[in-house]
């Protein structure tokens, strides 16, 4: 699943992996995990573009530059990633009530 985040000054081409959703449950005593629910994601940094202060003249990261933002801006673009999946599903439910 392919999505494109934008943070800062760059624009990333972001491959979601695994996505991981489990809702709670409050009749199980198992873990907490599975009395409250959780959600995980991984995901790789495909391709990016940097551009300069002006908004302008794109670069491309290259792979190692890819690399180091994934690392940099983790828990960010995880954030934007979960954010556009809300807005699709809240999307998706507007129809469903039309």
């Amino acid at each position: 699943m392919s999505r494109t985040v934008c943070l800062d000054q760059y624009e990333l081409q972001v491959e979601i992996t695994r996505c991981v959703v489990v809702p709670p449950n409050p009749s199980t005593w198992d873990s907490d995990y599975d009395y409250y629910g959780y959600q995980e994601m991984e995901f790789e940094v495909v391709s990016g573009l940097v551009y300069d202060e002006n908004g302008e003249n794109p670069q491309d990261l290259g792979r190692n530059g890819c690399a180091a933002v994934a690392e940099q801006y983790a828990e960010e673009i995880e954030q934007k990633l979960w954010d556009q999946l809300e807005d699709e599903r809240d999307d998706d439910r507007d129809w469903e009530a039309a």
